[in-house]
């Protein structure tokens, strides 16, 4: 099943970023994705995730968003939440 994303835009806002995070996340783990965010946003307001989940995602954030990641800065921190992971992928990613 394909995940639905918005055509590439030159720039993306963190709410998108977040959104199509989670619905990546829940194709991975067969989850409805306004479930998955409920369930993210009783963990605290930052939506909390498991990292490797994160990390599983990349590959096609990267198809539907065309950001190119600086690797050397993503560090554990961000992995750990959907919003700080979409908030460094808005300010430091670059669309290709």
């Amino acid at each position: 099943m394909a995940v639905s994303v918005p055509e590439r835009v030159a720039r993306w806002s963190v709410a998108e970023l977040e959104a199509l995070v989670i619905r990546l996340l829940g194709r991975l783990l067969g989850k409805d994705p306004a479930k998955l965010r409920r369930e993210m946003e009783a963990s605290g307001s930052h939506l909390p995730v498991d990292s490797l989940d994160l990390f599983d995602v990349l590959v096609e954030f990267r198809q539907a968003t065309g950001i190119r990641l600086p690797k050397r800065k993503l560090r554990r921190h961000i992995m750990r939440s959907v919003h700080s992971f979409a908030e460094f992928a808005a300010k430091e990613g670059e669309v290709e």
